[in-house]
């Protein structure tokens, strides 16, 4: 399989133009964000844990404008194949929000909501429901014709779909005059987590809208969920390392589920504790399994994790923190040395403590083809991997897994999320 290809021009000049060809009028506002890829942290974020993610070179940009009716209609571009549209109405969606509220049942327990039914207009629509629930967009805001160029290969855990989330939100407001500042990007990467959490089918990575909203193109954003904040540490392509993304072409993995499980215990561990995160919880592994072995004596074991597997999960989120402070603290004093053996940790806890799928073959293919180090790109959903070659290897890197049949995508350096003045 060939390389993914470089685009001739700008997403956001093609955006425009597909928006002007397809709807006849020029659009309202136009924006654009980066792909987003995981160097450490994924799934720990939901503990109040840090992760680090940087940003890549390929993009996707979102064109819109209003209609006169209560649709939400989206068409997507993507190279290589027919351009595909979806829709929905205001009022479906606002049926699917009131569907996602908890409740309570007979015995007093706060009910969990049935998984989000998801969609590419669904996602978007939300972003718009969202943002008027939380007065960012005025309730007179009715239906539109959203335009997608995405030049974000699909399947290699590069997060496209938080990238249309961030460059859509960032559209939508494209009036405000506080757009650039750091305040105004921290409320609209929150507005893109809470729509994903709501109305997308696979969960969120909060980290990636933050990273798209709020990065810096050189350098690696460092994202403490225990504070929330966001520092910068030195991109390791300063040290003569080139990443690449590297995919198995075919269905992507999915496993919402086991992460909704995993979440779904974190939320009533913290709601039991009265914590907003269990990092800010003391002793919180000690004292969350011995919460886990009394509701087990009171109600039961349904519905509930096994104590062994919540020990896994517990200890995988203090362990995955731990290891992305060192790799924080590694690449700012530019020993990269230090990167690998943490990354290789990293891969060998996500398939074992967490229990998801990771990319363990395509891991060790890499690291046989003269990769430095390498980790799944999104375990859990994509059955890609993050390797880290040497600059003056990565020729014969790629050429070799292309080879292969595989999808190999070179990362190179991205951009934060941008609106068309």
């Amino acid at each position: 399989m060939p390389m993914w290809p470089t685009a001739d021009s700008p997403a956001l000049d093609r955006v425009v133009a597909a928006h002007r060809e397809a709807t006849g009028v020029e659009a309202t506002h136009a924006a654009d964000a980066p792909a987003t890829w995981l160097l450490m942290g994924e799934h720990v974020d939901y503990a109040g844990g840090v992760v680090l993610v940087g940003q890549a070179a390929q993009r996707v940009a979102v064109a819109f404008s209003p209609r006169q009716d209560d649709l939400i209609r989206v068409t997507r571009h993507v190279p290589g194949a027919d351009a595909d549209t979806d829709e929905i109405s205001t009022g479906a969606i606002a049926e699917r929000a009131a569907g996602q509220q908890s409740g309570i049942d007979a015995r007093g327990r706060t009910t969990t909501p049935p998984a989000p039914e998801g969609g590419l207009a669904a996602r978007l629509a939300g972003i718009v429901w969202t943002m008027i629930h939380r007065q960012l967009l005025s309730r007179d805001t009715a239906g539109l014709d959203v335009t997608v160029v995405d030049d974000i290969p699909a399947g290699a855990g590069l997060g496209a779909n938080a990238s249309l989330e961030a460059a859509f939100a960032l559209a939508l407001q494209g009036d405000a005059e506080d757009i650039d500042d750091a305040p105004m990007r921290a409320r609209l990467a929150e507005v893109c987590a809470q729509a994903a959490e709501m109305f997308s089918e696979v969960p969120p990575l909060r980290a990636r809208h933050t990273t798209a909203l709020r990065g810096v193109a050189d350098a690696v954003s460092v994202i403490d969920y225990a504070d929330g904040s966001v520092t910068h540490a030195p991109h390791p392509m300063s040290a003569g390392v080139c990443f690449v993304a590297v995919a198995v072409p075919g269905p992507e993995v999915d496993e919402a589920e086991l992460i909704r499980e995993r979440r779904e215990f974190l939320d009533n561990a913290c709601h039991a504790f009265g914590a907003e995160s269990l990092r800010l919880l003391p002793d919180a592994p000690q004292r969350v399994l011995e919460w886990l072995r009394a509701v087990h004596k009171v109600h039961g074991t349904e519905n509930q994790p096994t104590a062994d597997q919540a020990a896994g999960w517990l200890s995988f989120d203090e362990s995955e923190t731990r290891r992305a402070q060192q790799l924080g603290r590694a690449l700012r004093s530019r020993r990269i040395e230090d990167v690998w053996p943490l990354l290789a940790e990293s891969e060998v806890a996500l398939t074992g403590q967490y229990g998801l799928t990771g990319a363990t073959e395509l891991v060790q293919l890499c690291n046989a083809r003269g990769a430095l180090g390498a980790r799944a790109a999104s375990a859990g959903t994509s059955a890609a991997v993050i390797a880290g070659v040497d600059k003056r290897h990565t020729d014969n890197f790629t050429a070799d897994l292309s080879a292969d049949g595989l999808l190999v995508v070179e990362l190179g350096v991205g951009g934060v999320a941008t609106l068309r003045r």
